[in-house]
């Protein structure tokens, strides 16, 4: 795993924390933010037998994020880390295939990478109430995630 992953992974760790199970995130139940789908697939994946969501090591997390999100959106051949980042953290939080589609309406503008998933946001919002309660929220990481990028892409 190379450094730029490092960096970014733990960008994410620090957003989806630990186990969850709210009954209004259509992700149901996830652990470091990745859900019970996700983890039986990896487990199975790798010859292993299915274990709770609850059970993932940080380890497992984190092969999970370089395979399934780092390695499958291509941040790994970005050179602007800033870039990478936002494109790995949109992978993560809206799935592969929709970051991807995010990446390439931006142009490789990262304000404007940050400013689609802003909208995106609340299109998810308007088009499902019930979602509201996550505004602030995904709104807030965006702004957290700008802040990550002007403290580590010049180091």
């Amino acid at each position: 795993m190379d450094k730029n992953f490092e960096k970014a992974l733990s960008f994410v760790l620090q957003m989806e924390g630990g186990y969850s199970n709210n009954k209004y995130d259509k992700g149901g139940k996830t652990n470091f933010g990745i859900t019970q789908t996700t983890y039986n697939s990896f487990r199975t994946k790798k010859g292993l037998s299915v274990k709770p969501i609850k059970n993932i090591t940080k380890e497992e997390a984190s092969t999970i994020y370089y395979e399934n999100y780092w390695l499958a959106s291509s941040a790994n051949k970005i050179a602007n880390f800033a870039l990478a980042v936002v494109l790995f953290d949109s992978c993560v939080n809206h799935g592969v295939s929709s970051g991807l589609s995010l990446y390439k309406q931006s142009g490789s503008d990262v304000n404007k990478f940050l400013d689609l998933r802003r909208e995106k946001y609340k299109r998810i919002v308007k088009l499902n109430p019930s979602q509201k309660i996550f505004l602030n929220g995904w709104l807030n990481r965006i702004s957290k995630l700008e802040k990550f990028i002007k403290e580590n892409s010049n180091s």
